[in-house]
């Protein structure tokens, strides 16, 4: 009986999808995110022959998005593109969170990884990582440092930079990245610890960079060092993005969705768009390399955010 129910289900299957897919991404529409969110949508339409459209679900730092898709129905027809800062910071950060990022989802495929940098602005004081980790340590709370939101992975970053260093700056919270930048552009702030947002700053000569916080040296960063280099190698964070789908997604789907996702970003098309945004494709697309990642991050940024007292409850 179960093997005819399985023959019933296969032509299913095989049709999918036959409508439009609704791809949620967690945040406001525009910036980094969304635009990545954008080229995996239209790269997946073309793949699986069906209209993917994004639907942002700004709210709670990504956790309005994820109840969206934890009660949607697991048939393929509704999949998300969420980022570490959600699956991998907020089960340390709220103490009710009501979703688990590992058990409560179909993790199809890690999709892209960016760099982190940390920035001054050109006229600042601080020239340097040593002197930023000097001034830190010896003027405690005469540092500041602008942040995406409380929980943000611009938040996390610096704390786990002041436990390092056994140092205090002080957190000032903006409503995103790019409000961060223009704070540290007004005077309002000491550095920031962001993403590749900085980039532009960077060229025009408004920001200097101290440090990347990648593995190793960026391509468009190539005479800045890593945080390894200049001494703390423990400070390490990659953003990453992932496709999600709902509990129960049945695995011919996700293994559907998983072949397109890895075609599209494979694509010569995608990756000359992918170098525009200062982004890099997934090394590895596979479900469990995702699931992994997922685990290991939670796990290693846990104690930080316990130990700062980091919490948005």
């Amino acid at each position: 009986m179960l093997a005819l129910a399985a023959l019933w289900q296969l032509p299913a299957f095989a049709a999918y999808p036959d409508k439009q897919i609704r791809m949620i991404w967690p945040f406001a529409a525009g910036g980094l995110g969304a635009s990545l969110a954008h080229i995996l949508a239209e790269g997946l339409s073309q793949k699986l022959g069906q209209p993917v459209f994004v639907d942002a679900r700004p709210g709670g730092g990504g956790i309005t998005a994820f109840l969206d898709l934890k009660n949607a129905a697991p048939d393929g027809y509704t999949i998300m593109l969420g980022t570490n800062s959600t699956s991998t910071l907020s089960p340390s950060l709220t103490k009710n969170l009501p979703f688990d990022p590992v058990k409560d989802y179909e993790h199809i495929a890690m999709c892209f990884v960016g760099g982190n940098v940390i920035v001054v602005k050109t006229d600042s004081t601080i020239k340097d990582f040593a002197d930023l980790r000097a001034q830190a340590k010896s003027k405690p709370g005469a540092l500041t440092y602008g942040s995406a939101g409380i929980g943000s992975t611009y938040h996390v970053m610096p704390a786990m930079f002041d436990l390092l260093n056994g140092s205090h700056m002080v957190h000032v919270p903006y409503k995103g990245g790019a409000p961060a930048y223009m704070g540290l552009l007004g005077g309002e702030t000491s550095v920031v610890f962001g993403d590749l947002s900085s980039l532009n700053f960077i060229k025009a000569g408004q920001m200097r960079p101290l440090a990347v916080l990648s593995k190793k040296r960026l391509d468009v960063l190539p005479d800045v060092p890593t945080t390894a280099e200049l001494g703390m190698p423990e400070l390490v964070m990659e953003s990453f993005y992932g496709l999600f789908a709902p509990k129960g997604t049945p695995q011919p789907i996700l293994d559907k969705l998983n072949k397109a996702a890895a075609e599209v970003l494979a694509s010569p098309q995608t990756r000359a768009q992918l170098k525009a945004l200062v982004t890099d494709p997934a090394p590895d697309t596979s479900s469990a390399y995702f699931t992994e990642r997922i685990k290991s991050e939670t796990a290693r940024w846990k104690p930080v955010i316990q130990a700062s007292g980091i919490t948005v409850d």
